[in-house]
């Protein structure tokens, strides 16, 4: 048997096992950016359209937990308890595949399901922060 047959064969075999072995990595990379870029949902969020916050935070490999509560009243009231998962490379709150929860990273905004679009509870401190006035104060009673 001519030792010529054999190396051929035996490169290809490598040369698969090498292209398995780079798709598994790219494959576990791409996986591991989908689930970072899915873990910006994590924090506080704030309703831009009416009286509702949210809190998300991850519990697992491709599941959070998120809170919404209602502000309507003079206390917080418990709306939602549910888990956000990511499947079909998509979030869903809960199994129903109608309530999409959707990630806009050019806005920084969450939509959850039936509950409108969120914005980070941090963002909107920020702005209230800016609007105070900084104004020239005397502590000391004297006059400037």
């Amino acid at each position: 048997m001519n030792s010529n047959q054999s190396t051929p064969a035996s490169a290809v075999a490598a040369l698969q096992q090498e292209i398995r072995t780079r798709t598994e990595v790219i494959r576990t990379l791409a996986d591991l950016r989908e689930q970072l870029d899915a873990d910006r949902i994590c924090g506080s969020w704030l309703s831009a359209e009416n009286n509702l916050s949210a809190s998300v935070r991850r519990i697992g490999e491709g599941m959070w937990r998120i809170l919404v509560f209602d502000h309507a009243l003079c206390y917080r009231r418990l709306v939602q308890d549910g888990i956000v998962s990511l499947r079909r490379h998509r979030l869903w709150l809960g199994a129903d595949d109608g309530n999409r929860v959707i990630y806009d990273a050019t806005a920084d905004t969450l939509t959850v399901g039936c509950y409108g679009r969120f914005v980070p509870e941090d963002a909107v401190r920020r702005q209230e922060d800016d609007a105070i006035a900084s104004e020239a104060c005397d502590f000391n009673g004297e006059e400037a």
